[in-house]
């Protein structure tokens, strides 16, 4: 086993002493406490805040519990030394071979590892866009987010289904037609009439309507037929690009198919069992300077019971469902699903809805289930150090189709899981075309490609191939070799946090220190020979220092693979 794992189990047993002795007493279950790879030497190769994260179940000085908890862990064979630091901060320094040993491992299991955790049904949902038109760039980052969160559950062994929910209903889809219809128009009269600002402009649907015009205008007899006609060739067209960004989805979940007489019918006899729902008139909106506003009756949720500032619109005045009563309705139909967990990806914009959306479903629901909202910030676009200002309402933006032209889907995925979600991205396209260590994909595929390298010229030089998993990694005494090491055995642990926070910029930034450990290694050998990865004369040393080689491949691939990023063997 991996030394967190180890550790972990190692400190549960010393606990489960202790109590036994009843040194101390208390229930040790469920406690969240860090096993964390030292930044500095002389703070050991692991440190642990297991004392003062215990320290309050058991009612004991964080100190004191650290001295019973090391006096016990010194016994183990491969522990060299514990250090305690104030205020009960345990530094472990493991022995050079049980550094050796997480090599092998990793080498014999071939990095397949077995992840102890309850397996769960998950429903990621993400993208999502308006079929009004192509996707843009600003949705580039939650459909990578999405994507690689569920490669991330997938990896650990838990059951995902990607989801993208259709909104093919409403205003925007009316606006929509109408637009359809303008340049239909134009197309039929032969003229060049100026767009109204109540439609959505651009090229795009207008070249999209002189399509359907010219092949099926005899075939469209009413606004229904076309609107059928738009969206499906609008959701051809997305399908498309997302596929050319490696992401999937499993299922495609209409509004309107959901949006029944039935199904609001349903929802509204279970709020008014509840006494959640009345007709009032809703406060006139904050953001609206429209003099003409009168407020009207309509059916509304008591969001206010909740938190929320006012009491939120179910049905507007006319009839129609608001957006807040339509995902009503389709989360609710995902929790009859029996998953264990949702997850939805949305923009930052949506942040203020979260808790009234979660607290709408919990007042409804008495079975359990989670759900997880990960909200993403904006990406600029730099261009020759300028940000390229971007708007959908007047049609310009750059779309996701004409980024992944210009840089290809591994540098986009990548960009797009570097940074925590909430946290701005710059995509700046002169650094992403570059060759250097500052581009972030370049450095990880060519650290990958180096280790190929390195292994076919040690096969020409040496005239055979290594048994990895039988050669003796005594050999390995460098620092740098085992702090590398230590990296390599820290992969597992970065998978399961990266799934427990729904956060694979965790994956992609050590991917980017691995590799870049990695390049500080192999460049040592350029300023001292005896530090050569292989030495024509020293075939035993080499082959430990290959096999370290060959363990760092493997990682990056595994890695990388789950990213959906390829791994070129040349670069």
């Amino acid at each position: 086993m991996l030394f967190h794992e180890f550790l972990n189990n190692r400190f549960k047993e010393i606990i489960n002493l202790l109590v036994k002795k009843k040194i101390i007493s208390g229930n040790f279950k469920n406690l969240n406490f860090s096993l964390e790879i030292s930044q500095k030497p002389e703070f050991g190769d692991v440190s642990s805040n297991i004392a003062m994260i215990c320290s309050r179940v058991f009612k004991i000085k964080p100190i004191k519990l650290a001295g019973l908890l090391t006096s016990e862990l010194q016994k183990d064979q491969s522990i060299r030394k514990v250090e305690i630091v104030n205020p009960g901060f345990i530094n472990i320094f493991f022995d050079n071979s049980f550094w050796h040993k997480q090599l092998k491992y990793l080498i014999d299991t071939n990095c397949n590892f077995k992840y102890n955790v309850k397996k769960k049904f998950f429903c990621v949902e993400f993208v999502s866009a308006n079929p009004t038109g192509l996707i843009h760039i600003g949705h580039a980052r939650g459909a990578v987010l999405g994507d690689s969160i569920s490669s991330i559950l997938n990896e650990v062994g838990h059951k995902v289904i990607r989801e993208y929910y259709v909104n093919d209903t409403g205003e925007q889809i009316t606006k929509l037609v109408k637009t359809i219809l303008f340049h239909f128009d134009n197309l039929k009269n032969k003229t060049r009439k100026l767009m109204p600002d109540d439609l959505y402009p651009g090229d795009y649907l207008k070249n999209l309507s002189k399509v359907i015009f010219q092949s099926n205008s005899k075939n469209i007899s009413s606004n229904i037929v076309l609107k059928k006609e738009v969206l499906d060739l609008i959701m051809q067209d997305i399908k498309k690009d997302l596929n050319k960004l490696k992401v999937n989805h499993d299922k495609f979940v209409s509004e309107k198919s959901i949006s029944t007489k039935k199904n609001i019918e349903n929802l509204k006899d279970k709020l008014e069992k509840k006494k959640l729902i009345y007709f009032g008139f809703q406060e006139k909106p904050k953001n609206l300077k429209n003099d003409k506003w009168k407020p009207q009756k309509q059916l509304l949720f008591k969001s206010q019971q909740y938190g929320d500032d006012s009491d939120r619109a179910l049905l507007k005045p006319n009839g129609e469902l608001t957006y807040f009563m339509s995902d009503i309705i389709y989360h609710q139909k995902k929790i009859e699903c029996n998953y264990d967990t949702l997850v939805n990806i949305w923009g930052a914009d949506h942040s203020g809805y979260v808790s009234r959306l979660k607290n709408a479903l919990k007042a409804i629901n008495k079975k359990k289930y989670l759900f997880e909202i990960k909200l993403t910030a904006l990406v600029n676009l730099l261009d020759k150090n300028k940000v390229l200002k971007m708007s959908k309402r007047s049609g310009n933006f750059v779309t996701l189709r004409d980024v992944i032209n210009k840089v290809g889907s591994d540098v986009l995925r990548f960009m797009m899981i570097s940074r925590s979600p909430e946290k701005k991205i710059d995509f700046d396209f002169d650094v992403v075309m570059q060759k250097t260590k500052d581009n972030p994909v370049f450095y990880i595929q060519y650290a990958y490609a180096r280790c190929n390298s390195i292994m076919n010229i040690s096969k020409k030089t040496f005239k055979n191939s290594f048994n990895f998993s039988k050669s003796n990694l005594d050999h390995l005494q460098l620092e740098e070799e085992k702090k590398l090491i230590k990296c390599l055995s820290n992969f597992q642990n970065v998978i399961l946090n990266s799934s427990d926070n729904y956060e694979p910029h965790r994956l992609a930034n050590y991917l980017y220190e691995l590799s870049k450990v990695f390049h500080m290694y192999w460049g040592l050998g350029k300023q001292d020979e005896s530090k050569r990865i292989f030495i024509e004369n020293k075939k035993k040393l080499s082959e430990s220092r290959l096999s370290l080689v060959y363990c760092v491949s493997l990682i990056i691939e595994k890695g990388l693979q789950i990213l959906k990023i390829d791994c070129p063997k040349s670069m």
